[in-house]
């Protein structure tokens, strides 16, 4: 018996699809993965930040409080804000500025004194100003245990800062902003006496934790 036209079509048609599945499956498996390994990696990238900052500020926490701080040459960053250099503490050829904690989110984080993107991946660092002049910003990545927790602070909570001469500021959370990723000026010229931001997690924005001295602080 011989096959008709309709029979060669729907056969032709059903391998078609077979073959459309077959590499939508594995077009989905390839997502699957590309996903997984991405978590994989952002977990261990979480863990590593986490077990640095942890180190750094145990190490920091001790030499501020054996006075090793040193008078720091004022840099370009600090010519540029008009911050002055301070004093600071060298850990693994890094150099750190003071201790910042956060009590209700169990952090106690290092921070240094220049910030850039390769910087970030250790500890928090300065982004512009000082605590002296009440115009410090913070920069960390939002890595679980840096500052990716830190919209859940309540307004009110506490944030302390210990500077490498052991001289501590505490501080209460005033505002949550969120600003645009490159809003330079809205980031650094807020008016509060401290700002910590960091990005979203889609990277668009940047989320931005307003703070102002407690009061009965100077």
């Amino acid at each position: 018996m011989r096959h008709t036209k309709t029979d060669r079509r729907g056969g032709r048609r059903s391998s078609n699809r077979a073959r459309l599945g077959a590499a939508l499956m594995a077009a989905g498996g390839l997502l699957v993965l590309s996903a997984l390994s991405l978590f994989l990696y952002n977990d261990m990238e979480d863990r590593r930040a986490d077990a640095s900052a942890t180190r750094i500020a145990g190490a920091l926490e001790e030499r501020i409080e054996a006075g090793e701080a040193s008078p720091a040459e004022a840099s370009e960053t600090d010519a540029a804000d008009g911050s002055g250099g301070g004093e600071t503490i060298s850990i693994d050829g890094e150099t750190y500025i003071g201790l910042l904690r956060i009590p209700a989110l169990s952090l106690a984080l290092p921070v240094m004194r220049e910030w850039s993107y390769d910087k970030l991946k250790i500890a928090p660092c300065r982004y512009s100003g000082s605590i002296a002049d009440d115009t410090m910003v913070i920069a960390a990545h939002n890595y679980r245990r840096h500052f990716g927790s830190i919209r859940l602070l309540p307004y009110g909570s506490e944030v302390r800062f210990t500077d490498a001469a052991g001289s501590t500021s505490v501080y209460a959370v005033a505002e949550l902003e969120t600003l645009e990723a490159h809003d330079i000026e809205g980031m650094s010229a807020s008016g509060y006496d401290l700002t910590l931001f960091t990005c979203t997690y889609n990277g668009a924005a940047r989320l931005a934790v307003r703070c102002d001295r407690a009061a009965g602080e100077d």
